[in-house]
């Protein structure tokens, strides 16, 4: 029996970021073992590699590296890229210079992150081109689709398989006058607690050394109080889904009683209608025991262009087949990089976060 525990609209919400997005994608081309092009079959040493998600509201952020051979066997890996210039034209032709951001956040990424302010648009084509002075030019265009209309979701606490999983109900209206691509993916953001305190109005970090000092000093002042605030890290974790919709491009990759990274909806069986979808989320990683674990959840609906739709779903029967053929056999999804690897792919996406740790 299932027990309804949340329903509400759908609503315009924040946006997240997807730099961190295609970060295992890197590995999934080094780990393919493969010195060949994913798709001519020409050698792939030396190329630039863009593997970006552009999404309307957000700002611009491509991570680009390069393939270097490493070792004798014909292993892929990357390295960052520092000397690119790399600039996004929209179809009005206004042009956006992007400079390597040396952020600690971008730290552990396997490439270089460039970046600009300006933040992209729905409804929107662009292009990039990327100059690097020793391996050429690449380029690549992506459409931002407008924001999907959902209507409502509901959500229920359910069994799904002998799982403890959360229920999704997702209703959206979908477009009569275009072939449209949806993709649900959910993910859990890390989250670090903060404990800070005001003292003659300057916030002061209690968890530093020097303001636990002073709040030690000033604890007993009128006033004084020490308050909390949930800090959001760029480290995710990926939830598993489920889903048992056989109108999802799912169904034509494996069992729909196994687990899938993200679930993929075509318009075929419902242009132009309203739908309604349920899938189910493990609760696993939804309490964490470990501290550094604690985040919350990020539910998110995502209409994207058909290049992101395809490169995504080759992506999961890759990662499907991953494990039970041998690599040497598996084919890596192709992109559309001219002169390069990867994909460049635009969304635009409706999201709901949900906190389950206790902080």
């Amino acid at each position: 029996m299932m027990k309804k525990i949340l329903t509400y609209r759908f609503l315009n919400g924040p946006l997240a970021p997807g730099v961190w997005m295609f970060a295992g994608m890197f590995i999934l081309i080094l780990s393919s073992s493969c010195r060949k092009s994913l798709n001519t079959g020409q050698p792939i040493d030396d190329k630039l590699v863009v593997l970006a998600e552009i999404t309307a509201s957000d700002s611009m952020k491509i991570p680009i590296g390069k393939t270097i051979k490493v070792g004798g066997g014909g292993l892929i890996s990357f390295e960052k890229v520092a000397e690119a210039n790399v600039t996004i034209t929209d179809q009005g032709n206004h042009k956006f210079v992007l400079q390597p951001s040396w952020s600690t956040q971008y730290a552990q990424n396997p490439t270089t992150v460039y970046t600009s302010r300006t933040r992209f648009r729905s409804n929107t084509t662009y292009f990039l081109e990327i100059k690097h002075p020793t391996l050429g030019i690449a380029t690549a265009t992506a459409f931002i689709p407008p924001l999907p209309y959902v209507t409502a979701i509901d959500t229920m606490s359910d069994n799904f398989q002998g799982r403890d999983v959360l229920a999704m109900d997702i209703t959206w209206k979908d477009a009569a006058d275009k072939d449209e691509y949806y993709i649900i993916e959910v993910l859990k953001q890390i989250v670090k607690l903060e404990k800070y305190f005001y003292y003659h109005g300057v916030r002061y970090n209690y968890d530093s050394k020097e303001g636990k000092s002073l709040y030690e000093q000033v604890k007993n002042l009128p006033g004084i109080m020490l308050l909390k605030d949930t800090i959001p890290q760029n480290t995710f974790l990926r939830v598993n889904l489920y889903t048992d919709d056989n109108n999802s491009d799912n169904a034509a990759l494996d069992l729909l009683t196994n687990p899938f990274r993200r679930i993929f909806f075509k318009d075929n069986s419902f242009n132009g209608q309203i739908y309604t979808t349920r899938f189910y989320m493990d609760r696993q990683l939804f309490f964490a025991t470990d501290p550094v674990q604690k985040g919350r959840i990020r539910v998110q609906f995502k209409s994207v262009d058909k290049q992101l739709y395809d490169y995504l779903l080759a992506y999961e029967k890759y990662k499907t087949d991953f494990g039970s053929v041998p690599t040497s056999q598996l084919v890596s999804p192709s992109g559309n990089i001219l002169n390069g690897l990867g994909i460049f792919g635009g969304s635009a996406r409706r999201e709901r976060i949900y906190y389950f740790d206790k902080f």
